[in-house]
């Protein structure tokens, strides 16, 4: 009996120990859309990516460190609440598209919009958690997926998709109407000599004017929120740190709307114009080195 308890806590601690190990990676595409190969080293590991390739890396919380083909190094850290991301070392230019969902169980009117400007980024990490989209690149958009990624009493939704420029293609209208909208920008980056677009890291922080001391006390204490969940590693106080941050976003989404400064619902917060460096981001960039 006590051999088969023994067993039984070695299978729990084994199996939560994997669980914990697996669920601390955080799925990341190194893409490359280009004609050209491209080499980069990360975390001291070489991908030597072929044309319009891509690889799917498990990375774990904390600091990382990728060394581009030039020498330049890029220092990074993925926080505990990452959703993952895009490592774009091209600098090419991707496209979030939008797909409406209808329940069934609902009968509403939708007009497509028409001539939509679609959003497009081309940084070298593009964050999931900032930026937000549901379908990854190369992921496919169909009707029988999108109730899947819903909670079951969610009737009407607007998903979106990042496209990498290596996965576009023209429409197929012997189909009927094809579910993508192909108004992409074209990728404006030399594909013969690709290079990855490194952010200027800036420290400056967007202080509203404002002379209400209360409402500049909370200011000051998302700041430096900030800058203790930047510089920790620890997931319990990067929890906590967000769950404090959430609480002050919520106080001046309802008392000072008017600051124009707040993005979101009540529910779901985010001060995005304020410069933050860390909070609402799963992944930043913490040093460039250029050799």
């Amino acid at each position: 009996m006590k051999k088969f308890l023994f067993l039984l806590l070695s299978a729990f601690f084994i199996s939560n120990t994997l669980f914990a190990t697996t669920n601390d990676k955080h799925i990341f595409y190194l893409d490359n859309p280009t004609d050209k190969n491209i080499k980069i080293t990360l975390d001291s590991k070489v991908y030597n990516l072929k044309p319009k390739t891509y690889e799917i890396l498990n990375l774990k919380r904390g600091e990382h460190i990728a060394e581009l083909s030039d020498g330049t190094k890029v220092y990074f850290k993925i926080f505990a609440n990452s959703k993952g991301g895009i490592i774009n070392p091209s600098g090419a230019t991707y496209t979030i598209n939008y797909f409406r969902y209808q329940s069934p169980r609902i009968s509403v009117d939708w007009r497509e919009p028409e001539d939509t400007v679609l959003p497009t980024y081309n940084d070298f990490i593009m964050d999931k958690n900032y930026i937000a989209w549901e379908y990854d690149i190369f992921e496919e958009v169909t009707y029988e997926s999108m109730p899947k990624k819903l909670h079951p009493d969610e009737d009407i939704h607007v998903f979106s998709k990042i496209y990498s420029p290596s996965e576009l293609k023209e429409p197929d209208y012997t189909k009927g109407k094809p579910i993508e909208v192909y108004n992409f920008k074209k990728s404006d980056i030399d594909m013969e000599n690709p290079k990855a677009n490194l952010p200027k890291l800036d420290s400056d922080y967007n202080i509203p004017n404002n002379d209400d001391e209360a409402f500049q006390n909370y200011i000051k204490q998302i700041i430096a929120l900030d800058k203790a969940y930047m510089n920790t590693n620890d997931a319990k106080k990067q929890k906590k740190i967000l769950q404090e941050y959430d609480k002050i976003a919520k106080i001046i989404w309802s008392k000072y709307s008017k600051s124009n400064i707040v993005e979101g619902s009540y529910d779901k917060v985010s001060l995005k114009k304020l410069n933050l460096k860390s909070l609402d981001r799963g992944v930043i960039i913490t040093k460039i080195e250029s050799k």
